[in-house]
């Protein structure tokens, strides 16, 4: 990729960051970003279609890092594997703390869950459901939801600690994957 446009993507990343953790996505305008980077409308909408397309394209490079990840802790327990996933979220909170209430933080979550999903059922530990559970979709679904709702715990909640998280969700996954075989 020409080095220009990354450098041009770079800055407009950055600037709109910044208004995101500022005045929040909700109020972000095109111009805003434009003005804050120091470039003009029409080289914005050369990288971008709006607001939406260029939080869409930062959102999915969260989750190719969270998809890094979990590709990287394959070798790691279920323990450690998910302590590195809400150390990813622990240095990302403000990010996904905002993210997650803008008007339409509901697309983002149903994305996230789905990614989760898709993750769950590459699970080793999980693979002999299909079998011995008829609603292997539905329960892969909810333990997504589940999950979805103790990022969020975890990103809005100031006592809630990590290990204490972390320690109920490997032991819910534990007692459902043993309580199946």
């Amino acid at each position: 990729m020409d080095l220009r446009v990354v450098k041009t993507r770079q800055i407009i990343n950055d600037s709109f960051f910044e208004l995101f953790n500022t005045i929040g996505f909700d109020n972000i305008t095109v111009k805003n970003i434009t003005d804050k980077a120091q470039i003009g409308r029409k080289t914005f909408y050369l990288h971008y279609m709006d607001k939406f397309d260029l939080l869409d394209s930062i959102v999915d490079k969260k989750f190719k890092e969270l998809e890094d990840i979990c590709e990287a802790k394959k070798e790691l327990g279920l323990k450690e594997g998910t302590k590195i996933w809400f150390d990813y979220f622990e240095k990302n909170k403000s990010f996904f703390n905002r993210l997650f209430n803008i008007q339409i933080a509901n697309q983002y979550k149903k994305k996230l869950q789905l990614f989760i999903a898709n993750e769950l059922k590459k699970k080793e530990e999980l693979e002999h459901l299909t079998k011995t559970q008829p609603d292997y979709e539905l329960f892969i679904q909810f333990f997504a939801s589940g999950v979805i709702e103790l990022i969020n715990i975890f990103l809005t909640k100031k006592e809630s600690q990590k290990e204490h998280i972390v320690s109920q969700l490997v032991y819910l996954m534990e007692l459902f994957t043993e309580r199946s075989r």
